[in-house]
């Protein structure tokens, strides 16, 4: 899957493109990819996490409860 145009770069790096997903019915327009990833795992890049992120659309999660909450 070819990964679309770069929207913008946040203050922060983030490097942020266009998506249309809906995970536990909620619709995504946006996917913000910090860069971090890439000192420990160089082998890793935005078109590999975009196809990533790709596979959750239409799907439905149930949140898991967090330790001391």
């Amino acid at each position: 899957m070819k990964l679309p145009k770069l929207i913008t770069i946040t203050k922060q790096g983030h490097r942020v493109y266009p998506i249309k997903l809906v995970v536990n019915n909620r619709q995504l327009n946006e996917i913000h990819i910090d860069p971090h990833f890439e000192k420990k795992h160089p082998y890793m890049n935005d078109e590999k996490i975009y196809e990533i992120v790709q596979v959750l659309n239409h799907r439905k999660f149930i949140p898991q409860d967090r330790k001391g909450s």
